[in-house]
């Protein structure tokens, strides 16, 4: 019996043995993951991938007062890197984080330099500890390549089999629009290789990662109008801007805001932010320079035309009648601004402007489409010019910084404006039709048309040439003259012209001319009359009110025509 209990005995302790063998030498393993994977937009430069998870188990813990063991952590993305270079180490250091063991943001400690040269020692209990001095948990990354980013010497005291270790990688950003759109169903994505190397070993599972993915984020567009010059006073047309996806448009923070809660998703143009790294090598790392911008440019705008953009903008009411996005006009002379920031009003100079607006607020649940109203203004001394003006619509600021920049701004995008006719100033006009002239056999035809713009109700006055079109022959068979343009009629008188003997403001005689005249007047309210006889109109005269050819610029309405004027139509 006793041998027995001596057997089960010296069982007990092999075992016991045998499992503490094993917990010591089960192996360090690490599994990288990506969290969350967002979209990013196409036209940007200097978008924000997810952030990535590298959680680590196993290995034997360092013994207390030793050294810990060092490694090197680098990532390559599957485009160029454009993390902000911070300016503290030889141009090198990126704004690109490295985190360990998730520590709440009043426990945040950044190493002292890059690459990291603190030697920290364990404690013997496979925990790190850090954030108190002399054990830094923040690492500022290094630039390695256009498209990498290294952390190097970075402390990492494998945590055994009771716990594990949490390596966080923060604040990457990348080029999206250098990968472009994907022409399938299957969107493009960023993709990130993750390298780590060091005193020890270590093995990393899934240490190829989706991180993001690229898509459109913005689509512009604009409602055409047309205006007559005559027609002075304000007209409205507007532009749109529309998110892509529900993150397109973000606010950004204040210096002195706090975005440093590991885990958390703010939905802001800034990263992880932890104002309290000021004076430290990690800077203003994560803060970006401004919100999200959206800029106008309106070109080929008529001369005397003023335009005016509103200073703030909301997007459509959402939950509890309250707009899912806000914006303001910012003077940001850097996008190329033109539109002053008190009262909308747009500098234009050869007919060019722009308006910038910053996002204020943003709903990351709902897609948001900013409907801008731009309001036209011209007089009627001096009338506007003619002309087709048009509009483009792009993210802001512009770009041409497409790698690690220290200067360049985050975010910026590319570029590739979306183009928009927005409104056209057409010349006020009238189509008259004299549908039978002549001056053969004896006859000829006096015709006459009025200005009739001057008048005792107010009417704005006009003044142009008139065209003269002849459809028909000469005697003897011969083609009808060619067109010609008379001088100015100006408001309150007549072109009066016979086809024998021509007439006043330049209009030349067509003898021997018999058919129909089409006239085109330049000012909206002509009227005409033609008197047809024979040589002193002593056995045959016949007159007639010209046709007017346009629609009834009071009843729009009403049937097509064969122009694109609007007249005055009487009633006989």
């Amino acid at each position: 019996m006793s041998g027995f209990r001596k057997a089960f005995l010296l069982m007990a302790v092999l075992v016991l043995v045998t499992g503490i063998a094993s917990a010591q030498s089960t192996p360090l393993q690490c599994v990288a993951n990506s969290g969350t994977t967002p979209p990013v937009r196409a036209e940007g430069v200097a978008e924000e991938v997810g952030q990535v998870i590298i959680t680590c188990t196993g290995g034997t813990s360092t013994l207390s007062n030793q050294p810990i063991p060092t490694f090197n952590v680098q990532i390559f993305l599957s485009t160029n890197v454009t993390s902000r270079l911070l300016g503290h180490s030889n141009g090198i250091d990126s704004e690109a984080l490295l985190l360990i063991d998730e520590p709440a943001p009043a426990n945040q400690l950044v190493a002292t330099s890059v690459p990291n040269t603190t030697v920290v020692t364990a404690s013997g209990s496979g925990q790190y500890f850090g954030g108190f001095p002399g054990r830094p948990n923040v690492f500022v990354g290094q630039v390695v390549g256009t498209n990498s980013i290294a952390w190097l010497n970075v402390p990492f005291d494998p945590p055994g089999t009771t716990a594990n270790r949490v390596i966080r990688l923060a604040n990457v950003r990348a080029n999206a629009n250098q990968l472009g759109v994907s022409s399938t169903l299957i969107p493009t994505s960023i993709n990130m290789f993750i390298s780590i190397s060091g005193t020890g070993s270590l093995s990393l599972a899934n240490s190829q990662l989706t991180v993001a993915y690229v898509q459109l984020g913005m689509k512009f567009s604009a409602t055409p109008a047309t205006y007559n010059q005559c027609e002075p006073g304000d007209k409205t047309f507007n532009i749109k801007f529309a998110e892509q996806f529900g993150t397109a448009f973000r606010r950004n923070i204040a210096s002195t805001d706090t975005q440093a809660t590991i885990g958390t998703i703010y939905n802001t143009e800034s990263m992880f932010y932890n104002p309290a790294f000021a004076t430290t090598m990690a800077g203003n790392a994560g803060l970006a320079t401004q919100a999200t911008r959206l800029i106008a440019r309106f070109s080929n705008v008529p001369a005397n035309v003023t335009l005016k953009v509103p200073v703030s903008i909301a997007t459509e009411l959402g939950v509890g009648n309250i707009a899912n996005d806000t914006a303001i006009l910012v003077a940001a002379p850097t996008d190329g601004s033109t539109a002053s920031s008190t009262d909308g009003t747009v500098a234009l100079s050869g007919g060019a402007g722009a308006a910038v607006w910053e996002v204020q607020t943003s709903n990351p649940g709902a897609i948001s489409t900013f409907t801008i109203p731009v309001t036209v203004s011209y007089k009627a001394n001096p009338l506007p010019g003619l002309g087709t003006a048009t509009v483009n619509g792009n993210y802001a600021p512009t770009t041409t910084v497409f790698t690690a920049s220290a200067t360049a701004p985050a975010p910026r995008f590319v570029d590739n404006p979306q183009s928009a006719t927005t409104f056209t100033i057409n010349s006020c006009r009238t189509n008259l039709l004299f549908p039978f002239v002549t001056n053969t056999a004896g006859f000829d035809t006096g015709l006459v048309i009025s200005n009739t713009s001057s008048d005792p109700f107010g009417t704005v006055p006009q003044r142009g040439p008139c065209t003269l079109n002849y459809y028909g022959s000469t005697a003897g068979g011969g083609a009808a003259p060619g067109a010609q343009t008379s001088g100015t009629v100006n408001e309150g008188t007549q072109l009066i012209w016979t086809l024998s003997n021509g007439g006043n403001l330049g209009v030349a005689a067509t003898p021997g001319f018999m058919g129909y005249i089409i006239a085109q007047c330049n000012f909206q309210f002509a009227h005409g009359y033609a008197f047809v006889s024979d040589l002193g109109a002593s056995r045959v005269a016949e007159g007639y009110l010209a046709l007017v050819m346009d629609k009834d610029m009071f009843n729009p309405s009403q049937g097509t025509t064969r122009t694109a004027a609007s007249s005055e139509k009487l009633d006989n």
